[in-house]
């Protein structure tokens, strides 16, 4: 039962400290948001937090798994439950809606590209492999949608997925009337 009710308190205690940081670093920026400011949020010490992480990009790479993970999962279990007679404009038009807005690719994702684009190696190879995962999921997604059509599939996964990350960008400096139904209208026309 101690051991139990330990393994619960460490468990609890690196998804408190993950939240905080998620939080902190969609606030600050990943730079901005220190030990100190994790630690003191969180409400322990900084060599307490040491004993859970041993340093910072131990905690970015961690928020970062949960984060991708997270996109990953909402893509593949959309697309999964894509009916064969849904119109290929409706496919568009769901995943940017559901994608590009949804909360998980909003300031957090923003901040984890800039570091991982900018400066840290281990996080942009995560990345790379995470966005690799996500155009293949849309490339048979959309060979599954539009298997009439003599799309090239690769080349649209590549522009939805750039789009997405467009449309990402532009919600968060304040667009919202992006015609997102016209885009979609446009793309899917693409063959």
């Amino acid at each position: 039962m101690i051991i139990e009710d330990t393994v619960d308190q460490i468990i609890s205690t690196r998804q408190s400290i993950l939240d905080v940081a998620g939080k902190l670093i969609a606030q600050k920026g990943v730079k901005a948001t220190s030990l100190s400011d994790i630690a003191k949020e969180v409400g322990i010490s900084k060599g307490t937090l040491y004993y859970y992480y041993s340093n910072k990009n131990d905690i970015i790479y961690d928020i970062a798994d949960i984060h991708l993970t997270r996109i990953t999962k909402e893509l593949l279990s959309w697309i999964e439950s894509i009916e064969n007679n849904i119109s290929a404009e409706d496919v568009i038009r769901v995943v940017f809606e559901r994608i590009s807005t949804a909360e998980t690719r909003g300031k957090l994702h923003l901040y984890l590209i800039s570091d991982a684009v900018t400066s840290n190696a281990p996080l942009n190879q995560r990345f790379r492999e995470k966005y690799r995962e996500w155009r293949i999921a849309l490339e048979n997604g959309l060979r599954k949608v539009l298997k009439d059509r003599t799309a090239d599939y690769v080349v649209l996964s590549y522009i939805i997925l750039a789009a997405l990350d467009g449309f990402t960008i532009q919600w968060r400096l304040g667009e919202e009337d992006i015609p997102i139904e016209g885009i979609a209208k446009v793309i899917s026309k693409l063959e």
